[in-house]
Formats: C-alpha cells, structure tokens, sequence
C-alpha cells in the first residue's frame, strides 16, 4: 500500500514514517522525477514551515498515477495556538485552504484521506467535567480550533472518501517541538533559571507517546475505517504537578525552584480523551507508559544537540506577544 503523507517535515509525519507497519510505504513527494509533469507547489513561511498551497489539480494527478498513491494522510498543517497567533495568515492559507485543495485532488484521483486532526475543536469547557468522546460538542476558542474545525468540515464535505483521527497530548518521538513535556526538559538541560507554567498543577493532562499514536492511525488505515472520525489517547492522565516529577526523576534535577505556575482559566484544565471507540473496533490499545514516553523524550533531546524547542517562545518573547492568552502549555 502506497501512502503518501503530506506535512512531511513535521512532527506527526515523521513518526508516522519510522512507526510504518510492513507492507506500507511512505511516498514523499515535493518534486516529481518527470520534469512535465510539474511538482506539487509547496512554500514556506517565515518560520521554515512548508505548506500545500496552490490549486493546481494537474500537478496533484500527474503525482498521484506515477506514485499510484492508495491513501493520503493529510498532516500538513502550522499547529499549536501559539504558532497560528503568530502566523494568522499563513496558517489560514495552509490549514484551510491547503486542505480544500488536497480533498479536491484526491476526489477526482479517487483516493481517500485520513486527516490529522485535533481535540482543540471541542468544547474545552467539557474537558472539566468528563472525557471527551468522538460525538462530544464541538466549540473551539482558538484561531487554530476553528481552522482544524472547518478543515475538518471540508475533508467530510469534499473527499471521495475520509476518516478523521485525533491526537490529545502526543510528545516524544523526532521532531517534538511543542508538547510541555520536550519544553520542560530542553528548558531544564540548559539550566533556565525560572520555567513558566501556564497552567494549573493540580489539572490532569492526558499525554500519549507518539509512537502509540501512530499505532492507532495505521490501525485505522489497514483496517478501514472510513467514512468515521476516532479520538486516539492513553486514557491514563496525570495531573501536571505529577508529570513534571516524573520529568525530574529522568533528568536528575529537582525543579522545584525554578518552576513558576500561573494557573490560567478553566478552560486550559483537565484534558480528557476516550478512546473506547477505537479500542473496541479493533485491537489497538497504547502501549507506551507515561515514564517510559518521558525517558523516551529525554533520550530523544540528548541525542539531538541543535534541537531546541522553545524557538517560537523566544520569538513571541522578542515581539512582546502575550503567550498565556493562547499557549497554555508553555
């Protein structure tokens, strides 16, 4: 089976890349070995993010036959509340319109799409009160939900066919650059003195490894399940407090006087994600305890010396943009 991811240089591709179950190959396609047969156009922003962006259907069939693509996981995007408020425009053009156009492309080509969604487009409100389920209500309050909202209205609305998955919390893995668990650690190794946490120590957070959510997205695939959206999680959350004592055992460093919390509204709290649906269609299940992930992450930053995380904090930093109002997991 021939899958063809798009987001290539992101987070969630590349781990869907190293975690392909045999029997699937990944097609990167920028270029096209046939120079008549164009490329697929992409550009990048000012922060080196590339992005699908142009309309241009000719160039997408031509890749789709000489590739003969089977599936298309639709990934690329710009992500987190943070980088979309930075970014309003780009993002815009990237996560919206790039999605119409690949759902456009893959419908004429009859191929379908398994889109990377996200939990911001629910109703963060219910996070509080019980886990989230796949028919939950959506309410997004960032920029970055409604445009994961209606992208996912447009991969419904305009694909030859469609499945839906999504992440709550993945971190670990190449390429973490947002989760508050590679902050936390890349901030500690360099020996930060003070480390904001813009959020409540005592709320629950349901974080995941990144391998098993790739897990879960496979299933999904070979198994196929179109035509359905799945919320792929642990369903082990631990409150925040918690999580950053596992970070400190790892590391061998007691943070204690270096973190500063700033609980924030309710809305940044518990964060709570079923995924019975899932479980109970197929035999996925995660497989990666949350001290495992974390040692995992750890290895992963040491490993990598030029990987820093915090690029886009010490650029807001730079530009006097207040991060608590829409990045609460700094």
């Amino acid at each position: 089976m021939n899958i063809f991811i798009t987001g290539e240089k992101g987070f969630i591709a590349r781990n869907l890349k190293y975690y392909a179950p045999s029997g699937i190959k990944v097609v990167s396609g920028i270029h096209l070995d046939n120079d008549e047969a164009a490329f697929i156009s992409q550009y990048s922003t000012n922060k080196g993010e590339p992005c699908i962006h142009r309309n241009d259907e000719d160039s997408w069939q031509a890749f789709f036959e000489v590739n003969e693509i089977d599936v298309i996981v639709h990934n690329a995007a710009l992500v987190g509340t943070d980088v979309v408020a930075l970014n309003s425009k780009e993002s815009t053009l990237t996560n919206v319109q790039g999605t119409y156009n690949i759902c456009r492309a893959a419908k004429k080509a009859g191929i379908p799409i398994c889109y990377i969604g996200t939990t911001v487009i629910y109703d963060t409100q219910q996070f509080q009160k019980r886990y989230i389920i796949e028919d939950n209500e959506r309410g997004p309050t960032t920029l970055y939900g409604c445009q994961k909202l209606c992208s996912e209205d447009i991969v419904k609305s305009q694909s030859y066919d469609w499945m839906i998955v999504r992440p709550l919390f993945a971190y670990g893995g190449e390429g973490d650059m947002n989760s508050l668990i590679a902050k936390t650690i890349y901030a500690a190794l360099n020996r930060k003195e003070q480390i904001d946490m813009f959020l409540d120590p005592d709320k629950v957070k349901d974080y995941m490894h990144v391998s098993d959510f790739c897990s879960g997205v496979w299933t999904c695939i070979t198994e196929e399940l179109w035509g359905d959206d799945w919320n792929i999680a642990s369903e082990n959350p631990h409150p925040t407090s918690m999580i950053v004592k596992i970070i400190e055992d790892v590391i061998g460093r007691d943070l204690s006087n270096v973190i500063q919390w700033h609980p924030q509204t309710d809305y940044l709290g518990n964060h709570r994600l079923l995924s019975h649906k899932l479980k109970n269609k197929t035999n996925w299940k995660p497989n990666i305890s949350l001290r495992t992930g974390i040692q995992l992450a750890y290895d992963s930053i040491m490993n990598s010396k030029d990987y820093n995380p915090l690029t886009h904090l010490e650029e807001a930093e730079d530009r006097d943009i207040d991060l608590t109002e829409f990045f609460p997991e700094v």
